[in-house]
């Protein structure tokens, strides 16, 4: 979290930056959302859900745009305390979707799967046995070297700690947070694979969601467009944050209620549409966060100590 002086307009090298990555997070959107549009041409008909073309020509796909979006998540600094943080936290979830796929029954799988994979009980969803060493090995080595930045993060606040930068208090509670929440998904993974391989997408996805919605929210409420793309005022990037964020929250409840209703995800085309609803809108968050930083890179108050 390197210090940048406050000014109306940000260094050329920092714009460049920050345009890149949020810019980056809508093309990842869009590479994933014309894949899935691809596969459906292909198959001449709809997934039970986008987690479900991980068993498709889409699975490269899928994997690469979470963890870029993890990645960028992790590398956006947002305003210093809980935007920061849940953006953080967001972005050491998003590749435990990818790596851990969603259970489905083989009715469910794109064609030409049920050749590859098989369930104990062709009737109910499950995470396929021949996909257990992939899952380990990837939630492994993820686990790994999550703790590992985490360390480092702790590492950093130690230092800072005395120093004449301390972090912001929201800060250092943000940071406690991903660590419990780091600590939680390990001992999961270790003391109950089972249960982690057939839950840990759903948790990971439905919690992400979660944690973006809070950042949206935080945007509108802070929406301070001072040399933005579009020209609009405060008031317009304040009501699109928050019906974005409305709208974010009304689909991922509609989400769960139909896996609550259902038991599985893939059961039911409506949760396909309800997920490429969230994929639009998580376009649409960071084209609309692109247009307001557009000429000072971080929001105006990330500049100041983390």
């Amino acid at each position: 979290m390197s210090q940048v002086s406050i000014a109306s307009v940000a260094p050329r090298v920092t714009l460049d930056t920050y345009r890149a990555l949020r810019l980056g997070m809508v093309a990842a959107g869009l590479l994933l959302l014309v894949s899935v549009v691809l596969e459906c041409l292909r198959i001449g008909g709809i997934p039970g859900s986008i987690s479900a073309t991980f068993y498709s020509p889409v699975r490269s796909i899928f994997v690469a745009t979470l963890l870029t979006v993890g990645l960028a998540l992790v590398a956006i600094k947002g305003r210093p305390g809980w935007e920061n943080g849940l953006l953080d936290i967001a972005g050491l979830l998003v590749p435990l979707v990818a790596f851990v796929p969603t259970p489905v029954t083989l009715a469910s799988i794109a064609d030409g799967a049920t050749l590859r994979y098989s369930c104990p009980d062709r009737g109910q969803a499950c995470v396929p046995p021949e996909l257990a060493a992939d899952v380990a090995n990837n939630a492994a080595a993820y686990l790994v070297v999550a703790i590992a930045g985490i360390a480092f993060v702790w590492v950093r606040w130690w230092r800072a700690r005395s120093g004449p930068a301390p972090w912001h208090g929201r800060t250092t509670r943000a940071v406690v947070v991903a660590t419990v929440l780091l600590a939680a998904i390990t001992a999961w993974f270790l003391l109950a694979r089972d249960s982690f391989t057939n839950y840990a997408h759903y948790t990971s996805a439905i919690t992400f969601f979660v944690l973006l919605i809070a950042v949206v929210w935080i945007n509108g409420r802070h929406a301070q467009p001072g040399q933005d793309l579009l020209g609009m005022t405060s008031e317009g990037y304040r009501r699109g944050y928050y019906g974005i964020a409305l709208a974010m929250t009304s689909a991922v409840l509609a989400g769960v209620a139909t896996f609550l209703i259902t038991g599985e995800q893939s059961g039911f085309p409506v949760v396909f549409w309800l997920e490429v609803a969230l994929l639009l809108l998580f376009i649409a968050f960071w084209l609309l966060q692109t247009s307001e930083h557009w000429n000072h890179g971080q929001p105006p108050a990330a500049s100041v100590n983390p």
